[in-house]
């Protein structure tokens, strides 16, 4: 399923948190063409979890936020969540285990009908059925 709605993974937020040209551009041309730039909890989750712990929390605190607000949110509900459940349980099964973040991660861009922008190409192309739009 291929999308105009994208959820921005963690690595590819924190690049645009540290201003990388690359990326910068690719997120620009997807907002010109119209895409709807969204991320989840469980991103926001981690990037807070960084600030928290680096050297410069107060100014990374303020950047994370301001990031945080220019995209939409998308929260874990209980298909998402009955979706995660599934998609760990089978990749555990298979011998392909991900980590439990990128099943929720995954299974809320799945279930709400996004693509998902990353560079974990080699975890997300697990989960079938999830649009993936690899970032450089």
């Amino acid at each position: 399923m291929e999308t105009n709605r994208v959820v921005i993974d963690t690595d590819i937020l924190i690049d645009l948190l540290r201003n990388t040209t690359k990326v910068v551009d690719s997120l620009s041309e997807m907002e010109a063409k119209g895409y709807s730039l969204a991320t989840t909890i469980i991103n926001a989750f981690e990037l807070f979890h960084g600030a928290y712990k680096s050297k410069k929390r107060e100014k990374n605190l303020a950047s994370t936020t301001t990031l945080l607000e220019r995209l939409i949110i998308l929260k874990m509900g209980l298909t998402s969540a009955q979706n995660a459940g599934r998609i760990y349980a089978e990749l555990e099964t298979e011998g392909q285990p991900i980590g439990l973040r990128d099943a929720i991660i995954g299974a809320i861009a799945l279930t709400k009908g996004y693509s998902l922008a990353t560079r974990n190409v080699e975890h997300f192309q697990k989960i079938k059925g999830l649009n993936l739009i690899p970032i450089p």
